[in-house]
């Protein structure tokens, strides 16, 4: 009788933790989905997914940086909104959106640029409410 208890309490546990899993997984599937559609390779041990903030690390040619940054972007507002359109209480919806992009300068050197945005920008970048060259100006002043 001890053991069934405990067999249940264990399944009890594994259930719930699963849930928070299945919407990581969500997000992170989300993410992929989008860069392979603007074909931007990415991985998911490219993410970081803190409690407030997402950062995806991306990889560009010597010349489309920007477009990288903004698929990073426009992928983690899809990821977002679709959280929020799930309407589960574990969904990740980080407040803070980070993208850094590595891009060749000359042989053997690779030059970092860093941005970030507002949830709100992210979606709204996603969704086409936002031009993406006033995304660019809005957060222009924010890569490093």
């Amino acid at each position: 009788m001890q053991s069934k208890r405990i067999i249940i309490l264990a399944l009890f546990a594994l259930m719930i933790s699963t849930d928070g899993l299945w919407a990581n997984y969500a997000f992170k599937k989300k993410v992929k989905t989008v860069c392979k559609t603007y074909r931007v390779t990415v991985e998911s041990s490219q993410f970081s997914l803190g409690e407030d903030e997402f950062s995806i690390n991306l990889e560009s040619g010597r010349n489309n940086f920007e477009m990288v940054m903004l698929v990073g972007f426009a992928a983690a507002g899809h990821a977002i909104e679709h959280q929020i359109q799930m309407g589960k209480t574990n969904a990740y919806t980080p407040e803070t959106v980070i993208v850094t992009v590595a891009a060749p300068a000359s042989k053997g050197e690779t030059n970092f640029f860093v941005a970030t945005c507002t949830k709100k920008m992210a979606i709204d970048l996603a969704n086409g409410t936002m031009d993406s060259s006033d995304f660019m100006q809005k957060i222009k002043m924010e890569i490093q």
